[in-house]
């Protein structure tokens, strides 16, 4: 069995072009769909990546106030010594 192209599709041996109605439709509805794409990934982006990246910047934020104060804490060896015997000599 062979397949051969139909009789009209042989005989047709101009090329295709398009009018300026089509380019202009064509040109609007790729614009069109152009803005509704990008306002789809602007508001996904707002409702979905923005609360992460604040929520990592406060996450971040919290590690690094932590770390000063163990920072603070550890530097001064002295401090936390003298607490216990203060208590002692309020108790006596």
């Amino acid at each position: 069995m062979e397949i051969t192209p139909a009789a009209e599709a042989a005989s047709s041996d101009k090329p295709f072009t398009f009018t300026a109605a089509e380019t202009i439709r064509v040109g609007k509805k790729l614009a069109w769909h152009t803005g509704k794409s990008a306002w789809i990934f602007t508001t996904s982006f707002l409702i979905l990546v923005v609360p992460l990246i604040i929520q990592l910047h406060r996450e971040e934020s919290m590690i690094a106030m932590e770390q000063e104060q163990l920072g603070v804490l550890s530097s001064s060896p002295a401090a936390p010594a003298a607490a216990p015997a203060a208590a002692a000599e309020v108790s006596q």
